[in-house]
């Protein structure tokens, strides 16, 4: 394009040269030329004067061409122009991210739709109020040291905060940004800040994921060496008996001592037999002698909370698919919810039988706690959900649960009623359904 037009341009100056040139030259052939009479210097005034009109207008022509190209051109720019700030006031828009700018002293100067809403108005209301209108004095005054850090070194600052909004909790990780004129001065500050609440969540679960493994651990480590002196009490203890009457009083408290001894080794065993590691190598497992070795971990834990222990395990149940301590580790973790669902206390029923074609074994676990509600359904096996309390639960139990029912290709299902359920009975059924050995 740029080309065509020198080209266009080298062109007309070539042509309204050659005429002017022609134009001169008919003049002096004119005057100079002896034989020229009245008639052939009209004509050739005429033609030098044509050939100068015409270079001229071809000049005309082409200053007229130009400008309309040159208007052409500003126009689709200014276009062009209208069309990125469109684009980028969709973008802004758009996003689900709080996008502000401010003024040195913290007051807006612009804001998109999300960030207005969020605070309950459109853009406009905002305009020249202050940060401290919308967030507490504590969260306004770290923005504002960060602003006043931009606008005196010209440099990107981040920074994460928390602010609440009635009874929930938001973080927010912010980036502030100068904003400078052609200069280099800055004129304003660009925030972006982004909902970082669930990031937050994910890490404080993780934290104490790993807390409650160390714990694990050390509790693991504690019944370990328990053994030793648990180990030396019943050798003393059997040592005193065979000095003792049988009939005697002495006889009666060391049989007491005894049995309370042997009932805390066997307390231990079944810990320490829980807490070792197992990579799943075992591919099958007797269902009953799982859940039985469970139960004698947390019988202490249920009479503690309140809560009845039902068990109907049906006898000469075939071998299931899966690994020993894996399938603890599934009876374990619907134990605990049961468990955390009946803080007042209440019964906990579990069942295993096989199903109508024998092809199958079926294993229940049934509270009558508080139940679940229905919109929170669909969530209970994804990783990190939970509704309980910060601090008492990962929201990894039922996640990792169905991860390992599903490895050993079973199936697990819930069904859950809660007070406002109608004539069902309130509490949580979960419904286990594993392959038997071939």
């Amino acid at each position: 394009m740029q080309r065509s037009l020198k080209l266009t341009r080298v062109a007309l100056i070539i042509v309204w040269s050659i005429s002017f040139f022609c134009f001169v030259l008919t003049l002096m052939t004119g005057m100079r030329s002896p034989y020229a009479g009245p008639n052939s210097f009209v004509w050739l005034q005429s033609l030098g004067i044509f050939t100068l009109l015409l270079g001229i207008g071809g000049c005309l022509c082409y200053g007229r061409w130009r400008f309309r190209s040159l208007q052409n051109q500003i126009s689709d720019q200014s276009k062009e122009i209208k069309r990125s700030k469109e684009r980028y006031r969709i973008l802004v828009e758009s996003a689900e991210d709080f996008i502000f700018t401010v003024d040195r002293s913290g007051r807006f100067r612009s804001l998109n739709s999300f960030t207005a809403a969020f605070f309950g108005g459109v853009p406009s209301q905002f305009i020249g109020r202050s940060l401290s209108d919308f967030f507490s004095q504590e969260v306004a005054g770290e923005q504002l040291k960060l602003i006043k850090s931009v606008f005196q070194f010209g440099k990107s600052m981040r920074d994460e905060f928390m602010i609440a909004r009635g009874e929930y909790q938001i973080w927010l990780s912010a980036n502030f940004m100068p904003r400078k004129d052609e200069k280099g001065n800055v004129i304003s500050v660009l925030c972006i800040a982004r909902d970082i609440t669930e990031s937050k969540k994910l890490e404080n679960q993780l934290i104490n994921t790993e807390k409650l493994a160390s714990m694990g651990t050390l509790a693991a480590g504690v019944a370990h060496e328990i053994n030793n002196p648990l180990g030396i009490i019943l050798g003393f203890t059997d040592l005193l008996l065979e000095k003792c009457e049988k009939n005697s009083q002495g006889y009666q408290d060391l049989k007491t001592i005894e049995r309370q001894g042997l009932h805390c080794k066997a307390v231990v065993e079944n810990l320490l037999r829980f807490a070792r590691h197992g990579e799943g190598i075992y591919e099958h497992c007797d269902i009953n002698e799982s859940i039985r070795n469970i139960m004698d971990v947390v019988k202490h834990s249920l009479d503690m909370n309140d809560i009845e222990l039902r068990l109907s395990l049906a006898p000469d149940l075939p071998e299931v698919k899966g690994d020993l301590r894996q399938m603890q580790q599934v009876i374990l973790n619907l134990v605990n919810n049961a468990t955390a669902a009946m803080k007042n206390g209440g019964v906990l029923w579990i069942s295993s039988v096989l199903d109508a074609n024998n092809e199958k074994v079926v294993v229940i676990v049934r509270d009558n706690g508080h139940g679940i509600p229905p919109e929170y359904m669909d969530k209970i096996f994804d990783p990190f959900f939970t509704t309980k309390s910060e601090g008492e639960g990962t929201g990894l139990g039922l996640s990792v649960t169905h991860g390992i029912i599903s490895k050993y290709e079973g199936t697990i299902s819930c069904e859950s009623n809660t007070a406002n359920s109608g004539n069902n009975p309130q509490g949580t059924t979960f419904k286990i359904t594993l392959r038997i050995r071939d």
